[in-house]
């Protein structure tokens, strides 16, 4: 069944929703409202390119739910990709779970993760700028699916997207997705790679790594899925 299918079974959303347009070149709030937009399969094909790469990257695997077991939604978030002229470049669409179906103590437990001081990014900066370092801006794709699960999590299967005879099953989950309680957890599993490569933890700044080599600085920040390099190499 095909995801246009899916969109045109009777579902919970009001007729008047599923039947409203959106102008092209806008983002809908929700499934419904990118299956009446003029641009619906380029959002069509974003969301099968999203679910492509979490199967490549073993995100899940279908089984069936166990008696009793709590199984977390998810939903479609879509964005438009638009170069310096405002012109579209790129239709997105991200698989977000719904992290407040999850239950304490069951899907999760601690889910504290750090988020560099603004200040601290400020004062690496001026660092830089004073003496005339190198700096770059990395965006980490799929961070979250970095993110290490300690708990059992299940995930209900996406519409449109089921296997033929596996409809009934769902997803269990091997690794975080966005909006999962434990996703920013992704820390843990950065911070032990740099701590790998001999990078040092500045004990004032969670976020904040550095190392010299032959005489030359290196430092690192980390803003969730976004980091700051600024070194004295070139």
């Amino acid at each position: 069944m095909s995801v246009v299918e899916v969109a045109s079974q009777p579902t919970d959303t009001p007729l008047c929703a599923m039947l409203a347009s959106i102008p092209a070149g806008a983002e809908p709030k929700n499934e419904a409202k990118a299956w009446g937009s003029p641009d619906w399969p380029l959002w069509e094909e974003a969301m099968a390119k999203e679910v492509s790469e979490l199967a490549v990257k073993h995100t899940w695997e279908l089984v069936d739910a166990p008696p009793g077991t709590n199984i977390v939604g998810s939903r479609w978030t879509y964005q438009l990709k638009c170069n310096t002229n405002g012109n579209i470049i790129r239709y997105k669409a991200h698989l977000v779970m719904q992290g407040f179906t999850q239950a304490a103590g069951v899907d999760y437990d601690a889910t504290f993760a750090p988020v560099v001081r603004f200040k601290s990014n400020q004062v690496v900066l001026a660092i830089a700028v004073h003496n005339d370092w190198e700096i770059h801006q990395i965006d980490v794709k799929n961070t979250y699916l970095n993110a290490e699960l300690t708990k059992m999590i299940y995930m209900k299967q996406l519409p449109g997207f089921a296997p033929p005879g596996s409809e009934g099953q769902v997803c269990r989950l091997f690794k975080a997705l966005y909006g999962l309680k434990q996703a920013g957890r992704w820390y843990h599993q950065i911070s032990e790679a740099f701590s790998k490569f001999l990078y040092m933890w500045c004990t004032s700044e969670h976020c904040m790594f550095y190392k010299h080599i032959n005489g030359q600085t290196v430092i690192v920040v980390i803003a969730i899925d976004d980091l700051t390099l600024a070194s004295s190499c070139r």
